[in-house]
């Protein structure tokens, strides 16, 4: 160890700044030539302490032989970066350890003893030396691992969080490559000045509605930013400035926001912004008399044929009121008159010969062939609504009328002991409302309100003492049904009592008299609601377009059908029932019957009096809210559909 000492004083002695190669009186050389061929690296150390005047500190495990050949003369900083160059080559480094001293240590231990180094300007050798650099926008941590590849092997890389420091211990030049590197990476965002206000015109969706749903994921971005900013208190880059505004005029979106997030919201909003399908629902509400189904069983049909031909004709004895109601939920799409699923009916027939021939028979469900009389006193045909609504769009249909109802009533005592009334008016009829949502594999589900209410008949007195009184029957539900094909729903039962009155041709008008040529009953009546929906996807406009064409045509036909003599009367509210009765007697019509449920007078005109002539007669009366033919529905072939039994999907039967 003390020979150690003595040799160190030695070489530090010789390598001083003051070389004795050098006179007093001339200064270093401002260009060397290197001409080294297989020279010991101690002999190259003493030459660079001559030029440069450095003072270098080593010991005896510094050894070898090195060569070093530059054709052209270099400055004497030139040199002393080739000198660390081959020193680095030979497994050495250079450490500073004061002003113009180095200590000479193999590279391996130089991380353990860099100095650390504040000046701005390094040196460009490969002199080791330890160095903190501060980010200013990014985490420290997250450039560790995009610079580490920059450190040479023996070098060391680190963060320190709290302060955002970087801990570098490398050659100077590698550290200035990194705080090259560095520089270029550790950016402000600089978002106030990239925004700008982009308009996007959207074709399909509603401009409202979208920014609502970008505004959730504009502000869901923004606390994610939140959350990296408290994590350790670290910082982060600021939460991007993003503001999405809707024009309703022009159906469009303003968005401020940099060119690069504007990028990623208008994909976004692209994909969102898709023509939806729509759903047309065709739905019938029907009031079906339970009592009086009973006497149809033999008013049905049933027709077969075999190869397109009609081969056979025949009908059923009296059936069910729950089998009859079975043959009406399974006429798909149904319609009075139509006709249900075609079934195929295997006959079997054996020949003179003894050959035995099995052939199928095309049946349809059923026809119904039963006249104008029979269908009015069972059936009650309510409305016939047809919605069009978008995907997962609330649609409604009301049909009915707006009808006053005395919501608060007070009495003015200060004054004339005035009663004051405050009115409010509700709808009062049918009520329809669906929301189709449009499934995989043909189905749509809807959710689905019906209401029916009607005016009860009250007397004159509570009508003006407390108000009209109303009748509800309400449905909700949500039902899962194919394309194109029909569900039912029903069980809404009702019982009322309906007046009758027969009387004589002519001496039953009589006033007072009259009485004596005719009758008066009343009979209890029980009915059951149902609701037939046939949900159809529409996809394209040319299926709406057809749509279109076919309903025309069917208005246009159905015009041409309606029962001769005969009319539907519906008197406005307040119109008592024995002021109706005068006014259709007036016009030389009986009544044939009064549906009570909705307040419509079926009547029988004068003989020889055509309909559109009554029409416009009683329409034009201020006591009649509406008058219209009564219409039959022509007779027509259902679509034929196909039975599938593997999903779940039959055609219903008599006895099923």
């Amino acid at each position: 160890m003390k020979s150690f000492k003595v040799f160190c004083f030695v070489f530090l002695i010789v390598f001083t700044a003051s070389p004795p190669s050098f006179s007093q009186d001339r200064k270093p050389a401002q260009n060397i030539a290197f001409n080294f061929v297989e020279v010991d690296v101690p002999t190259v150390i003493k030459f660079i302490s001559e030029i440069t005047g450095n003072n270098f500190i080593f010991d005896e495990r510094v050894k070898g032989k090195i060569t070093i050949i530059a054709p052209t003369k270099l400055s004497i900083d030139e040199s002393f970066s080739l000198f660390t160059s081959v020193l680095s080559l030979k497994g050495y480094t250079i450490i500073p350890t004061g002003p113009k001293t180095y200590k000479i240590i193999p590279a391996s231990q130089a991380k353990e003893e860099g100095m650390v180094s504040s000046e701005e300007k390094l040196p460009v050798n490969e002199a080791y030396i330890t160095r903190l650099i501060p980010t200013q926008h990014i985490k420290a941590e997250d450039s560790v691992t995009f610079l580490r590849p920059v450190v040479s092997k023996d070098g060391h890389l680190s963060a320190f969080g709290p302060s955002n420091l970087l801990l570098v211990v490398d050659s100077a030049t590698n550290i200035e490559k990194v705080m090259s590197i560095l520089k270029l990476i550790d950016q402000p965002y600089a978002q106030e000045e990239q925004a700008r206000i982009n308009v996007y015109f959207l074709e399909n969706a509603d401009a409202t509605d979208l920014a609502k749903v970008l505004e959730g994921i504009i502000k869901n971005l923004q606390l994610s930013y939140k959350a990296a900013m408290r994590d350790k208190q670290k910082p982060a880059p600021e939460a991007p400035i993003l503001n999405i505004t809707p024009d309703k005029a022009t159906n469009s979106l303003i968005v401020f926001a940099p060119p690069s997030d504007y990028e990623n919201i208008a994909q976004v909003i692209k994909t969102l912004d898709r023509r939806r399908k729509q759903v047309y629902v065709e739905a019938m509400i029907v009031e079906a008399s339970i009592d009086r189904l009973r006497d149809l069983g033999t008013k049905w049909r049933a027709t077969a044929k075999s190869n397109g031909d009609p081969i056979a004709i025949g009908g059923f004895g009296n059936v069910s009121t729950d089998t009859l109601l079975s043959i009406i939920t399974g006429l798909t799409g149904f319609t009075v008159g139509g006709m249900g699923n075609f079934l195929d009916i295997p006959v079997t027939s054996i020949s003179s010969s003894g050959t035995v021939t099995t052939q199928n028979l095309t049946s349809p469900g059923f026809a119904a062939l039963f006249s104008l009389n029979d269908f009015r006193d069972s059936i009650n045909v309510l409305s016939t609504p047809q919605i069009l609504t978008s995907d997962n769009e609330e649609a409604e249909i009301v049909v009915g009328e707006n009808v006053p109802f005395i919501s608060k009533r007070e009495r003015d005592i200060t004054t004339t002991n005035t009663v004051l009334s405050s009115i409010e008016r509700k709808d009062v009829g049918i009520t329809l409302r669906l929301t189709p949502q449009i499934a995989e594999g043909d189905y749509i589900k809807l959710d689905i309100y019906q209401e029916i209410s009607a005016l009860k008949d009250t007397t004159e007195n509570v009508l003006t003492t407390i108000g009209p009184t109303t009748t509800k029957r309400s449905t909700k539900t949500s039902v899962v049904v194919r394309d194109g094909h029909t569900v039912v729903i029903g069980g809404l039962m009702q019982e009322r009592d309906e007046e009758g009155i027969s009387k004589m041709p002519l001496l039953g008008d009589i006033p007072v008299l009259g009485w004596l040529f005719k009758s008066k009953n009343v009979t209890k009546n029980k009915t059951n609601l149902l609701v037939f929906l046939s949900p159809h996807v529409v996809k394209e406009s040319g299926q709406l377009a057809k749509i279109t064409e076919d309903k025309q045509r069917t208005f246009v036909e159905r015009e041409k059908f309606y029962s001769e003599g005969e009319l539907l009367v519906k008197f406005r509210d307040g119109v008592s029932k024995e002021r109706a009765l005068e006014i259709i007697a007036q016009k030389g019509a009986s009544v044939i019957k009064h549906l009570t449920g909705i307040n419509v007078y079926h009547i029988q005109l004068k003989l020889n009096q055509e309909v559109e002539d009554a029409v416009k007669d009683f329409s034009s009366l201020p006591e009649v809210l509406y008058a219209e033919p009564n219409y039959k529905v022509k007779m027509q072939d259902a679509p034929r559909q196909r039975t599938n039994t593997d999903d779940g999907d039959r055609i219903m039967t008599p006895g099923n």
